[in-house]
């Protein structure tokens, strides 16, 4: 039955594509329209790629592994990746076309964001007292596993930081070079303070792409033209690259982690994720080229992307809750959740048939409150 969810993925990307013919291309292939339906689809990849990991991940208890969505195990990091990447360039070209973009920008961009995540976190406190679990108060400049107590938060700080900077570099500075230098700086500070401090990985291996949506923004045109003509090696070359990366960047089977000698050791054990995550970053970039690449003759777009794709954040925030809810345990592991479904095929329906209503829902207040802080047309 799980191949039902695989034949749903397909349809759902592929329903509605249109083909351009020979020596014709997409020249929106980064519209609002076409990415905001692309990024809908990469929300739906995240919610698998969590099911998975509460389903078939090989760190599970060997007694709660059910296979079946393993393909989507290490499918997350490149989803992000893309959100990151839209960000960038969104906020560019709006920043480009729209004389009062920066007025009220922190507001605008930062409120509508902060409050799904104070609900869904209010969400994960109630379950932690509900269950009796331990409140542990992480210092941010602490080296241990930091505990978030909301499980996806991260993505938050992470996102808003890269706003801020963006405000900084080309809102109070109007040369695109001193904005590229302070968002290029932001970021590798951040990735030093992450390494430093031992974040997981996921932390920083995706921010990086933000800038490249600057960069692609900037140099829309000229890399479309590139692109046009050399479209074909371009695409053999991008072919190639992804598995290679995504194989290196995934531990190498696990040969990263043997190379220290030392399996059960955190110090190792982080420098071979770091390794791991070198290539991922690199993945990242061949993942976006291949998905250019292939946008430049192919339309994706269908009334379910649009619609998935005005709440993605949303979905982000609130699928874990469920998620936790059936799942084998809630939260950490020993804690009994509230009802487990041990079926793959009915655990990943529960979960989305509830998590996308309730998206849509805080979505809808997200809109109105980001409609009252924009400033109003002059």
């Amino acid at each position: 039955m799980i191949v039902i969810w695989y034949v749903a993925l397909c349809v759902l990307l592929f329903f509605g594509v249109k083909m351009c013919r020979r020596k014709t291309w997409n020249e929106e292939n980064m519209s609002f329209y076409h990415t905001k339906c692309f990024l809908g689809f990469c929300a739906v990849i995240i919610v698998f790629h969590h099911i998975s990991q509460a389903t078939c991940a090989p760190w599970l208890n060997p007694r709660y592994i059910r296979h079946g969505l393993d393909i989507f195990v290490t499918a997350g990091y490149p989803m992000v990746a893309m959100f990151f990447l839209c960000s960038g360039y969104g906020l560019y070209k709006s920043a480009k076309s729209k004389p009062d973009f920066f007025k009220r920008f922190i507001p605008a961009r930062f409120i509508p964001i902060l409050i799904p995540t104070a609900i869904t976190f209010l969400v994960y406190v109630l379950f932690m007292y509900w269950k009796k679990i331990r409140f542990y108060f992480d210092s941010p400049i602490a080296v241990n596993a930091h505990n978030t107590w909301h499980p996806y938060i991260w993505y938050v700080p992470c996102i808003l930081l890269m706003y801020l900077l963006f405000y900084i570099g080309f809102g109070l500075f109007k040369k695109d070079w001193i904005g590229i230098a302070v968002v290029s700086l932001g970021i590798i500070g951040y990735i030093i303070f992450c390494i430093r401090f031992r974040y997981g990985t996921w932390w920083f291996n995706t921010p990086h792409m933000f800038l490249i949506g600057i960069l692609v923004a900037k140099y829309e045109k000229r890399l479309f033209e590139i692109c046009r003509k050399l479209y074909v090696l371009f695409l053999i070359v991008t072919i190639i690259l992804c598995p290679v990366l995504w194989f290196l960047g995934n531990n190498a089977g696990g040969i990263y982690l043997s190379m220290t000698h030392h399996p059960y050791n955190y110090t190792y054990s982080y420098i071979s994720d770091l390794v791991s995550c070198i290539f991922q970053v690199l993945y990242t970039f061949a993942f976006f080229a291949l998905f250019y690449l292939l946008s430049m003759k192919i339309k994706i777009g269908n009334p379910v992307l649009a619609f998935l794709g005005k709440f993605t954040l949303e979905l982000y925030l609130v699928h874990g809750i469920f998620i936790h809810m059936f799942g084998y345990c809630m939260i950490n592991d020993g804690v009994k959740p509230i009802f487990y479904i041990k079926n793959v095929t009915m655990f990943t329906l529960v979960v989305l048939a509830l998590s996308i209503p309730v998206s849509y829902g805080i979505s809808l207040i997200d809109k109105k409150v980001g409609k009252l802080l924009k400033p109003k047309k002059s």
